[in-house]
């Protein structure tokens, strides 16, 4: 029998398998399972793969089962198929049995294509070679038959469902011990529900729970699962007794913990109006993990965190100082020249691409997006950078050199001191930062670790001795003193701050409510399993830890929640983001439309306001309804760059309009008409016949609704010849979505927050009962 030959291949960090001791566990499904080869494999070739290891190519599936294996690749293909309907028919190319050491995974990955006339689309899936579980497993979505029969499955259904498909085809796990982490960004979903579910569970090992075993999946409306991720650490696990207990660490992190007062934006990532609060967030390494052998806080690397500022934190005063440009940089070369002047672009490079836009998280700023490139290394790294046109600010460079395991490590042959590559940071902050001296302070200097043999120094913006959060800079600084990448950012415009407020809760105060608030929770943590930028590779590690959680959050726990100076009470400045249980509402109990009502606030499509109302007998303009509209498509539609460019105004209306961000969605939909000469009158009050019109172009019938055009075309109504789109009306009074009132229509009936509640909810269900509405949104 040919032996097989073994190469290391590149990688970085990706999911394993299985636990080490379910590895010796016979898969359910495998027939007679041998542990030797049984016909000679012929390598073909070696390819890169994105787990570092030994890497076996052959043509296709066949029955030879690797050393360390225990299925073949026909095997692996056959369990694919077997659990997943939607690859029948689909054509495995290759396979590559993949023994990885660093993430202590062995698997077979298997090329798949499938032709869909002249198109040909190709992708890949994985299979655990020792127990026969998939492991990753993706359908190209726009191949998907997205074919069901009935109504959607709830959201609730879908769990169920898949858990139910974990406990028969995932025998290693037991899916009555997976936890759903709700937390999960995905998880935040639009009324107008895709055909899709994203779950992200996670498991537990010795009765811990643990970030190294957990799953990912998606099932369609339906309930068929269509993606599948699962990470498994297959090494061995410390012991689950921490040698210091939750009492010694609890002490320890408490005697360590503070608190900082900052001006916060009310909301982080679209703060349009400018505006900001006072309040309090804990210091940085408050949220930290922390080792539950020594109770010494760990970096996201898995080290011993060491802030390593030291002696004056404040910028210097040069001569040289930033000053804005006096005019504007009009061509791409003045750009670079700028960027050049600073940053020592490395020999070989040259300009490869230049454009200007908009910044993208403002609009308003224009900016030149410009790229270098080694022409000797056509797939090499580029060297980016972005600079104001009007300013000359520069807000970024980044030239960031990955390395793969099988490459020769840097030589380093001129290192740098920590306390130089800091003066370089100093002076380079001094040159290229607006007021450095004034508004900027060195908070934290790391490095070298496993993160690379750089330096990474972080600044903060202070309006006297407050920060701002959000507004930070940091530079990444090489070993050989040179600058890899520098990232500014300064939203806050300081006239705007309340500069002449005070804090009614004090630092203690708010220290305490923090410490009430945070558990310390155990867990085994996972690190590593990557190829650093120096080419080091750093294996997967398991380290028992204790980390903090805020109970008093539904948002996922998160420390970065601030505490209000003024109201003492938790201030959510990512609210689009964050998967929070229903807002208390206090003017709808005992109404008709509650249920409604309530199902649009817990798909944050309405919010109540400051007094808990949502005042559901108010008429609505038909700019409200356009928001309902795209917030029920998707929440965080205001977070999307549409809702912060500086596009054309359309429909009369600017950018920074309250109800562009909707229009803009229901544009992109086709929900509304694209005519640059339209003006909207966004507040104008809607009527139910508008909205029986709305609804037609929602659901594609508009044409077919201007068909119907005598009154008899709408039954059951007394008014119908008042009705001036008889189709409109015929067609939503059908479906159910606007039914008469008292036997009539009423076209010019106002409509209420509470009847577009109901509507919404009814549109909401007929997903997967149409051809058209939400046949094909698999997104959001």
């Amino acid at each position: 029998m040919k032996l097989f030959t073994a190469r290391k291949v590149p990688g970085k960090k990706t999911v394993c398998a299985v636990t080490a001791m379910l590895l010796m566990a016979q898969p359910a499904w495998a027939d007679t399972i041998s542990t030797t080869v049984t016909r000679e494999v012929t390598e073909t070739s070696v390819s890169s793969s994105n787990t570092a290891g030994t890497a076996i190519t052959v043509n296709a599936t066949n029955s030879d089962i690797p050393e360390g294996a225990k299925i073949s690749s026909e095997q692996a293909e056959k369990v694919i198929k077997k659990l997943f309907p939607a690859f029948k028919g689909v054509k495995v190319t290759g396979a590559q049995f993949i023994d990885s050491d660093r993430n202590k995974e062995k698997s077979w990955d298997l090329q798949l294509s499938v032709a869909r006339g002249n198109s040909v689309h190709s992708f890949s899936v994985r299979v655990s070679a020792v127990t026969g579980e998939p492991l990753q497993v993706y359908f190209p979505l726009n191949l998907l038959s997205n074919e069901g029969e009935g109504a959607y499955l709830t959201r609730e259904e879908a769990r169920l469902k898949a858990l139910s498909w974990i406990r028969e085809n995932i025998p290693s796990i037991n899916a009555d011990d997976l936890m759903l982490n709700e937390a999960y960004v995905s998880m935040n979903q639009a009324l107008f529900s895709p055909a899709k579910h994203d779950f992200y569970f996670k498991s537990s090992v010795n009765g811990i729970e643990t970030d190294s075993n957990t799953i990912t999946m998606s099932l369609d409306g339906w309930g068929n699962v269509i993606t599948y991720y699962r990470n498994a650490y297959e090494g061995d696990y410390p012991s689950p007794t921490p040698k210091k207990d939750t009492a010694a660490i609890r002490k320890l992190y408490e005697e360590q913990f503070n608190v900082r007062l900052a001006y916060f934006p009310e909301s982080l990532y679209n703060n349009r109006s400018g505006n900001y609060f006072l309040g309090y967030v804990p210091e940085d390494s408050a949220g930290y993990e922390r080792d539950a052998d020594t109770g010494k806080a760990l970096n996201y690397f898995g080290e011993e965190y060491q802030n390593l500022v030291s002696g004056d934190e404040t910028i210097p005063e040069v001569k040289d100082a930033f000053i804005p440009l006096t005019s504007p940089l009009t061509s791409g070369e003045a750009a670079a020249a700028l960027v050049e002047r600073w940053f020592s672009i490395p020999d070989g490079y040259e300009m490869d691409s230049k454009s200007i836009g908009q910044r993208w998280n403002d609009g308003n700023t224009s900016v030149w997006n410009l790229y270098w490139r080694n022409n000797t290394m056509p797939m090499g790294p580029r060297i980016s950078a972005e600079v104001d046109a009007s300013t000359g600010q520069i807000y970024s460079y980044s030239y960031v050199v990955f390395r793969y395991s099988d490459q020769e490590p840097v030589q380093i042959t001129n290192p740098v001191s920590r306390e130089e590559a800091q003066k370089v940071a100093l002076e380079t902050v001094s040159r290229l930062v607006p007021n450095a001296a004034e508004e900027w302070k060195l908070t934290s200097v790391t490095g070298p670790g496993n993160n690379g043999e750089t330096y990474e120094f972080s600044f903060q913006r202070y309006a006297g001795d407050i920060f701002i959060f959000g507004d930070a800079l940091s530079i990444t600084i090489d070993r050989e003193g040179q600058i890899q990448g520098f990232n500014f950012n300064a939203s806050a415009d300081l006239s705007k701050l309340p500069a002449d407020e005070t804090p009614v809760i004090s630092a203690q105060q708010a220290k305490e409510k923090y410490l009430q608030s945070i558990e310390l929770k155990l867990k085994y943590a996972l690190y590593g399993g990557y190829v650093n930028n120096q080419g080091k590779e750093v294996e997967n590690q398991i380290r028992l830890v204790y980390y903090p959680h805020n109970q008093a959050l539904t948002s996922g726990g998160t420390l970065l929640t601030p505490l209000d100076a003024k109201a003492g009470e938790w201030k959510e400045i990512t609210p689009q983001l964050t998967s929070r249980g229903a807002a208390s509402v206090t003017d709808i109990t005992g109404h008709p439309s509650e249920a409604a009502l309530n199902e649009l606030v817990k798909h944050q499509v309405l919010q109540p306001d400051k007094d808990g109302k949502l005042h559901p007998d108010r008429d609505i303009t038909l700019g409200e309804w356009y928001q309902l509209l795209a917030g029920a498509l998707n929440p965080a539609y205001e977070l999307q760059s549409y809702a912060r460019s500086s596009a054309d105004p359309y429909g009369g209306l600017e950018p920074d309009h309250p109800y562009y961000g909707a229009v803009q969605v229901l544009l992109g939909e086709n929900w509304l008409t694209f005519d640059p000469d339209t003006v909207l009158e966004l507040d104008h009050t809607l009527t139910r016949e508008e909205l029986a019109v709305s609804l037609t172009r929602i659901l594609k019938y508009e044409k077919l609704s201007r068909t119907f055009t005598l009154p008899s075309d709408v039954p059951g109504v007394s008014d119908a010849a008042s009705i001036k789109n008889k189709g409109a009306a015929a067609i939503t009074i059908r479906l159910g979505l606007l039914p008469a009132v008292d036997g009539k229509f009423m076209p010019e009936r106002q409509v209420t927050r509470a009847e577009a509640a109901e509507v919404l909810v009814r549109l909401s269900k007929l997903g997967g009962q149409s051809d058209s509405f939400l046949s094909g949104r698999y997104y959001y």
